[in-house]
């Protein structure tokens, strides 16, 4: 796959995913946000909460990174490749997989109490990323390494961490939307 045509993808599923909770989410009032369906389930504004803990996590990093990759003149080049962890990340995020996983503490926010600003805290996130898409069009995917967030080891290329981005929000945006009965 092309760079540029990942991009494309990207933007258009994460522009269909935030028009989405633009139609239901927002719409729905705080009693079926705050509904858990299931003991074990998590709630669609954990599910909003924990999105935006992985934005608070990453945005600021990617950023940084296409702004070094712009003064060190990485441009944009073809094919996009794929390194193992992003691979596995991908796929694990994608709303496809139906398995669930076990969340690390630091982005669980089961049963904690929030409100309706996690929805507009992730749209603002949502809406930040679509520009980084964009950003991301003048330089090479593959070249930049951002390092996983919390941990000494283990790193994604640009490319690989914007489709994961992508990936997980779609993920529990349905999982929220589910939720909400929709």
């Amino acid at each position: 796959m092309t760079q540029h045509a990942l991009l494309d993808r990207l933007e258009s599923e994460l522009r269909e995913t935030l028009e989405q909770v633009r139609t239901y989410i927002t719409r729905a009032p705080d009693e079926a946000l705050r509904l858990r369906p299931d003991p074990t389930q998590w709630t669609a504004l954990e599910c909003f909460a924990h999105l935006n803990a992985f934005s608070d996590a990453y945005l600021a990093r990617i950023e940084l990174a296409i702004h070094k990759a712009k003064a060190r003149k990485w441009l944009s080049v073809e094919p996009l490749l794929y390194t193992g962890r992003g691979n596995r990340a991908i796929q694990r995020a994608g709303p496809a997989n139906g398995k669930q996983y076990k969340t690390a503490k630091r982005y669980d926010f089961n049963h904690l109490p929030m409100g309706a600003e996690q929805v507009k805290s992730f749209s603002i996130n949502a809406e930040r990323l679509l520009r980084i898409l964009n950003l991301a069009r003048e330089v090479d995917l593959n070249r930049p390494r951002i390092r996983k967030a919390h941990s000494w080891i283990g790193e994604y290329t640009l490319g690989n961490l914007l489709e994961f981005l992508v990936a997980h929000t779609r993920r529990h945006v349905a999982q929220a939307m589910r939720t909400i009965g929709q």
